[in-house]
């Protein structure tokens, strides 16, 4: 009997240590497997995405939007748009159309929207060829629920717009007119070019231009050329106006960009060191002649903040959002480029489309 009892505590004794060690075991498993979460919980985060572009992101994988914008012919300012575009649809993961037209003309431009309209894009963000005329256009595509902004310039107010994004055009050109009179000592002959005279931005620039000259004594404009688009004709225009003005000249605004590109190609063959030239945008060929010391500087708009923000605006609107106001201006922030900001302008062009990116949501809709 007793040799059983002794058999039996045998048995329960082995049982129980076979029991223990593979709990021992996982005990000893589990202070590895902490240290190495904490070695992971150690480790710097992951950089957060760009104005507030993960939350948009997901919204943006859940909801598909179909935009698309429309400029009305090829030129060199909506490439810079584009930029802008594509930094979107990178940080936002919305794709936007690029629709461009044939011509300068409104009847043209009201033809290609109605197309993209019944192509049923539910946003469209539009360069407005007529101030006036678009808005009939703008009050035809909203009666049909498709969400309309301007970019670049603007239409007349009222406009069934919901937004404006673009430069202020006329305070940019007063920007570039009085650094002009300052390189001038205030004193000589502007010669005053514009390029396309359609273009609703043009008349506001023009009178920019004059009423900063206006406003100094010895500061006239002895002659305004416009009406070029393409470059060879900009410099055959602009090379025609200097020839017969002669000595009248000491100064020169541009307020588009291809004449922008003509003057400095002009000046740059001169080896200029007499004339004061301040154009706009940034193609190289000015910003080249800025570095060379042969025109004094050009106004940056900001083409890449009107691609980024202004599809944003258009997917809140899709999404259902109120505005604070029926139409809206954005001014999209420019900078004057001269030889002490060559290296950074572009920087703050582009700090400033994340930052009105980051604050649309509150700053404008409900």
């Amino acid at each position: 009997m007793k040799t059983n009892i002794v058999k039996i505590m045998v048995a329960l004794l082995a049982l129980s240590i076979f029991t223990v060690m593979p709990l021992a075991g996982c005990a000893q498993e589990a202070a590895p497997a902490e240290e190495a979460a904490e070695e992971e919980a150690e480790e710097p985060a992951v950089e957060e995405e760009p104005a507030a572009e993960a939350e948009e992101t997901e919204e943006a994988e859940a909801k598909e939007y179909k935009i698309s914008t429309y400029w009305p012919a090829v030129h060199p300012y909506y490439e810079s748009v584009k930029k802008g575009l594509d930094k979107h649809a990178e940080d936002f993961g919305v794709e936007v159309h690029s629709q461009i037209g044939t011509d300068w003309t409104q009847p043209t431009e009201n033809e290609q929207v109605e197309a993209l309209v019944a192509q049923g894009y539910q946003g469209l963000m539009i360069f407005p060829l007529d101030a006036a005329g678009a808005n009939a256009l703008y009050e035809e595509v909203v009666a049909q629920g498709v969400h309309v902004c301007n970019f670049g310039a603007q239409t007349q107010d009222p406009t069934p717009a919901s937004f404006t994004v673009a430069t202020d055009v006329k305070a940019a050109a007063m920007a570039a007119t009085e650094k002009v009179c300052e390189a001038m000592d205030y004193e000589g002959g502007i010669l005053n070019v514009l390029e396309v005279v359609t273009d609703p931005n043009t008349i506001l620039r023009k009178e920019g231009v004059e009423e900063v000259v206006a406003q100094y004594d010895g500061v006239e404009i002895v002659q305004t050329i416009g009406d070029m688009t393409a470059i060879e004709e900009c410099t055959e225009k602009i090379s025609n106006a200097l020839a017969a003005q002669g000595d009248a000249v000491n100064g020169i605004v541009t307020t588009g960009y291809n004449p922008t590109v003509a003057v400095a190609q002009i000046l740059t063959e001169m080896q200029n060191d007499s004339i004061a030239f301040v154009g706009i945008d940034d193609d190289p060929a000015v910003l080249k002649a800025i570095e060379q010391g042969y025109i004094t500087g050009t106004f940056g708009q900001n083409p890449y903040c009107q691609g980024y923000v202004t599809p944003l605006l258009l997917e809140y609107l899709i999404d259902g959002m109120e505005t604070k106001q029926d139409h809206t201006f954005v001014d999209t922030f420019g900078v004057l480029i001269t030889e002490d900001n060559l290296d950074t302008f572009s920087d703050e062009l582009w700090q400033a489309a994340y930052d009105l990116a980051d604050s649309a949501k509150e700053e404008f809709f409900k």
